[in-house]
């Protein structure tokens, strides 16, 4: 029995499907193929919008105009996706659907006027749209795009002041929901979509913390006291609390005792990226990225992980917020820290080693 029948059996068993294994799909096209049948796609959405676009100029300068446009597109797009077979009309429709998003929040702009009082309702309703775009489309990219989208709406609805714990809170949402991928077999993609969302999210939130992002994002004067000021140490130390308690999750959804050899090294790795993180806020959210997409063996969620420790560690060790021989002395001490826990690791608990 192949490893394909073997897991459609376990898969029968489970009663999550029914009848025979399904025959390969030999029908499916080379990725050269695809790729230029997606370019394409946008290519003609994008001179369809053109032209649909110059006529209704004169038409849709009212915010409700707007966001009926929007609607329209989005509705259009949502019957696109669900009868596609091609990857081209899946890419018209992908085009389309975020140029209805943009009209949408366009028009809530226009309705609002958030740059004579403040962004937050928009950015709330904006999540609000976004949340019911990414239950009603049926389309796996589709939702990665409006997870991502309404995690940060979320989170710039927040305001200027939770804004220092956005790393914080997107790696707390970001693990929650990873924790739970396997308990929900039906809702699988709709899972995964949401979390890779979330990991774009915190990855986002991971490399641009500090003050760079908040001058990025509210528009304000970069600080470049800002690693000497309160809000900083607790940014960090929130951002090590979830790692950690990301960590304890983990072990315990392992079925090991917190005493156990195996987890005693999980908790004292975490607890030196956690003490690190008080002055580097952004290194704890880009290491639970890694250690999730490892315990669940995600190699995508892993390599996101890596990428955003490389990332973050470069726009750390560059930003101005320290001089670069603090910076230098704080990634050598962890370096340190991390080698002995190695050591420390090899010699305590060798039979970890070979579990």
């Amino acid at each position: 029995m192949s490893a394909r029948e073997l897991l459609w059996s376990r898969l029968r068993q489970a009663a999550l499907v029914q009848g025979e294994l399904p025959p390969r799909d030999q029908r499916a096209s080379p990725w050269y193929v695809r790729l230029m049948l997606g370019i394409a796609g946008w290519i003609g959405a994008f001179f369809l919008l053109s032209f649909v676009g110059v006529g209704l100029a004169l038409v849709a300068r009212s915010g409700a105009a707007q966001i009926t446009l929007g609607v329209l597109a989005c509705g259009a797009a949502t019957m696109m996706f669900r009868a596609a077979k091609s990857d081209f009309f899946t890419q018209f429709a992908l085009a389309i659907s975020l140029a209805g998003q943009v009209l949408m929040a366009m028009g809530l702009g226009e309705l609002l006027h958030p740059w004579e009082r403040s962004w937050q309702p928009l950015a709330a309703l904006i999540a609000i749209q976004q949340a019911v775009l990414f239950l009603l489309v049926p389309n796996y990219i589709h939702r990665v795009w409006t997870a991502w989208s309404a995690s940060y709406a979320v989170l710039m609805a927040l305001g200027e002041g939770f804004m220092h714990f956005a790393p914080a809170l997107a790696a707390a949402a970001f693990i929650g929901l990873w924790l739970r991928e396997f308990q929900y077999p039906r809702q699988a993609s709709m899972v995964r979509a949401a979390g890779y969302g979330l990991a774009i999210t915190t990855l986002q939130c991971a490399v641009l913390s500090g003050s760079l992002a908040q001058a990025l994002i509210w528009g304000a004067g970069f600080d470049a006291s800002g690693a000497r000021q309160p809000w900083w140490w607790v940014n960090g130390a929130t951002a090590g609390a979830v790692l950690l308690l990301g960590v304890v999750a983990l072990v315990r959804r392992e079925g090991l005792s917190l005493g156990a050899g195996p987890a005693k090294s999980a908790l004292a790795g975490a607890l030196v990226i956690a003490a690190a993180s008080i002055k580097a806020p952004g290194l704890a959210p880009a290491t639970a990225i890694l250690v999730v997409g490892y315990a669940n063996g995600n190699r995508l969620l892993a390599g996101l992980g890596a990428l955003a420790l490389l990332a973050y560690l470069s726009h750390y060790y560059y930003a101005l917020q320290a001089t670069l021989l603090e910076k230098s002395a704080l990634l050598a001490a962890a370096g340190a820290a991390v080698l002995l826990a190695r050591f420390a690791l090899q010699h305590w608990w060798p039979e970890a080693e070979r579990a």
